[in-house]
């Protein structure tokens, strides 16, 4: 529900308002701060707890925080510079949802810092000898002159994973601060450290069933009350599993009043009985959404502009229409129980042991490579998918290997199931699901809450021994343990379905108009980058030989036309707002 730009250098002063006024919708007031050599923007809704407000003066020092702490403080910006000034002190405990910059005038020196996990995010560039951050990409684009060039390399992370991973953007010479990052720019030298990294350290005390039990359910509750800043009543998205619903729970223990929200695909939902279910035992109003195609067809050049990057899971979509919904009845803050598979072994977990097990059954895939086709997008297809020129620009093999490296061979984790753990939390969790559910809620003027991503829980989870995780073939283990005298026995310990967004349908039927647009012959000839056979084939509803899934269908094509979508935006339109005009 707000957003930071600024620079430090020599730039026309209207750039900043240019900067701000490309978020219009994560704000209702703005704040500008200019000393010599720099300045500072800052947009926010006014009358919201925990939020700055405004930019915060003291001398020379000048600082800006979007977002909030967790625990909640008044004023985060006025906050921040002490805490960044106290060193690995000041941010030992520093969690919540937030980008932060503090000039330091007497130093001379910018110091930028993004949350724990990423639910916020910052950019960076530097142009004409002007070094430019903020909260968004589109406002970086905003800045005139500033050269706008697709970086292939990031576009092929992207088809891997659904999202693109690391610093890299899919625009040339922009990049971003990684979760749990300090960068200090200082001589026009930016140097950047880590303040926060999750590191195995087992606690044998937590082998005991009721030990672990208890010391989870405090974390959890705490996590959940730390993220409360005077609202006496919320939003939750209630997906009818276990996550979502202990998040209502402990929201409920807190005397908060809770509206839940869920949604409904028709004939296609899988969990509207059980999130039925939640909310009758624990007496939640709930409002189901209905999501069609058609609806997220009339929605799709906004919700691609306010996405700010690609993010190929076709999830984005009744994203924005549930927070439409919950805004509409006049929330201002949404919480969800996103981060329990990746805190507690969820069912991504089970694939990845079983190849580690078995692995000379199933052939010679590294760990790299079985994690990288667990996102079932196009790892392995690209000689079938990219054109020769496109396939010549995206660089040598082994890049997206290395993304992986530090975490499934990484020296903070000895057990398999951790090192997975690392990976999930660092790429899938911190660089595609926590972003994205930020973006959607900040769409529509909300605040995204997500206390199971939260810091001191998340260690509390790497001292757990891996079978309080993955118990045999139970998934959560710990978790279910936590909630199973407190929600109904077929909720706690049924197996895991998922959210099941039924895009084959939606684009082999009323979304068929739109992909012939997005990914037709014409479309696919004048950007150069993919093969009309492929594309064509996935069209027809013929999915890959080696795949028995019709899901998989849907979900690359919505991963390769929310690229095209996004390109046509951010590329060739300059991350204007579409209609906008130029």
């Amino acid at each position: 529900m707000s957003g930071i730009c600024g620079w430090v250098g020599e730039a026309e002063p209207g750039v900043l308002d240019a900067m701000l006024s490309a978020i219009e919708y994560r704000g209702d007031r703005t704040d500008t701060a200019h000393a010599p050599g720099v300045a500072l923007g800052y947009r926010w809704w006014g009358g919201r707890p925990g939020k700055s407000s405004g930019i915060h003066r003291a001398g020379p020092h000048l600082s800006a925080v979007a977002g909030t702490f967790a625990p909640p403080v008044a004023s985060p910006a006025e906050a921040l510079p002490a805490l960044l000034a106290a060193g690995a002190d000041g941010m030992a405990g520093l969690d919540g949802a937030f980008a932060g910059a503090w000039w330091d005038g007497e130093r001379r020196r910018l110091t930028l810092i993004r949350d724990p996990f990423g639910v916020r995010s910052l950019y960076y560039t530097e142009h004409g000898g002007v070094f430019y951050f903020a909260s968004e990409l589109k406002q970086l684009l905003a800045v005139e002159g500033l050269p706008v060039e697709v970086n292939p390399v990031a576009l092929h992370k992207y088809l891997t994973f659904s999202f693109v991973p690391g610093e890299d953007v899919p625009v040339l010479g922009i990049r971003r601060l990684l979760p749990g990052r300090v960068g200090a720019l200082e001589g026009g030298r930016l140097t950047v450290t880590p303040y926060f990294s999750l590191r195995e350290s087992l606690d044998p005390r937590l082998e005991d069933r009721k030990t672990a039990v208890r010391h989870i359910r405090s974390r959890l509750k705490d996590a959940v009350a730390r993220r409360l800043n005077g609202e006496s009543e919320v939003g939750l998205f209630l997906s009818g599993g276990i996550d979502s619903s202990g998040v209502a729970l402990w929201l409920q223990e807190q005397g908060v009043q809770v509206k839940a929200f869920s949604l409904d695909f028709g004939e296609h939902t899988t969990e509207k009985l059980q999130a039925e279910t939640v909310a009758r035992h624990l007496q939640l109003p709930l409002t189901f959404v209905k999501v069609g195609g058609e609806d997220v067809g009339r929605v799709l050049r906004d919700l691609v502009w306010k996405l700010d990057l690609p993010f190929g899971d076709p999830v984005t979509g009744p994203q924005y229409l549930l927070c439409r919904a919950a805004r509409e009845a006049g929330l201002s803050a949404v919480f969800n129980g996103e981060g329990g598979d990746q805190l507690f072994g969820g069912w991504t977990s089970k694939p990845m042991i079983s190849a580690e097990l078995y692995a000379d059954l199933y052939g010679e895939d590294t760990r790299e490579e079985t994690y990288l086709r667990s996102y079932h997008r196009f790892y392995g297809r690209e000689d079938e998918l990219y054109t020769p020129e496109f396939r010549a620009r995206v660089g040598g093999p082994g890049q997206r290997r290395a993304l992986l490296k530090p975490y499934l061979e990484s020296d903070q984790a000895t057990t398999f199931l951790n090192r997975v753990r690392l990976a999930d939390i660092s790429l899938k969790g911190s660089q595609n699901i926590l972003p994205r559910a930020e973006r959607m809620s900040n769409a529509w003027g909300l605040d995204a809450r997500v206390p199971l991503f939260d810091r001191a829980l998340a260690e509390a989870s790497f001292r757990l021994p891996p079978q309080m995780k993955l118990h045999g073939a139970t998934e959560k283990y710990v978790l279910k343990l936590v909630l199973q005298r407190h929600l109904p026995r077929e909720i706690v310990w049924r197996r895991k379905y998922g959210m099941r967004v039924p895009v084959t349908e939606w684009v082999l039927g009323p979304l068929a108009d739109t992909l012939e647009d997005l990914l037709g012959p014409a479309a696919l000839d004048r950007r150069g980058f993919f093969r009309r056979e492929y594309v064509h084939r996935l069209r027809v509803g013929r999915n890959d030989a080696h795949e028995l899934r019709r899901r998989r269908i849907g979900e690359k094509l919505w991963t390769l036309a929310m690229l095209e979508a996004w390109l046509r935006i951010f590329i060739d339109g300059r991350g204007r707002r579409p209609g906008a005009g130029a």
